[in-house]
């Protein structure tokens, strides 16, 4: 059987596997404990999984078991964006959490101005890009500007 209604028994089946293993402590399973379906969900991790606490080993679990129900769209958005944390070194994942936390504590107000401006910046073409950031380097450079460096007297 294929479809929706397949993946929706899949899903089910899946989260209550999941359900239980973390009920049974499974949420500090080491990677080869893992079954075959949270491997290959999780698989973006894997080299790095058996570091992972079990707060953020229960946290992927329970992102695995959603997995299945997720439209193709969320889930290669899901893919990507394991691929992408996957990549980062301990320092730059560090950076990122401390960058979303702040990001997190400003005013939703100015969220949503943060997003829309992040929204404009991805619509731009390549080229727009490169000259945004020319422009910035150029700015960067003037003195007195927080990113000029010092000025030597």
């Amino acid at each position: 059987m294929t479809g929706p209604g397949s993946r929706l028994v899949a899903a089910l089946f899946l989260s209550f596997a999941l359900t239980r293993a973390l009920a049974a402590g499974g949420g500090g399973t080491d990677w080869p404990q893992l079954d075959q379906a949270q491997q290959a969900i999780l698989a973006p991790l894997a080299a790095d999984w058996d570091s992972f606490d079990t707060e953020r080993r229960r946290r992927w679990l329970e992102l695995a078991a959603r997995y299945p129900s997720m439209t193709l769209d969320e889930q290669a958005r899901m893919r990507t964006r394991m691929a992408y944390w996957g990549s980062l070194s301990a320092k730059e994942r560090i950076e990122a959490r401390e960058r979303y936390r702040r990001l997190q504590s400003l005013p939703a107000d100015q969220r949503e101005t943060l997003r829309r401006q992040w929204e404009a910046y991805e619509s731009l073409s390549p080229e727009e890009r490169q000259r945004l950031l020319d422009g910035q380097k150029t700015k960067s450079k003037t003195p007195g500007s927080p990113l000029a460096a010092p000025v030597r007297k």
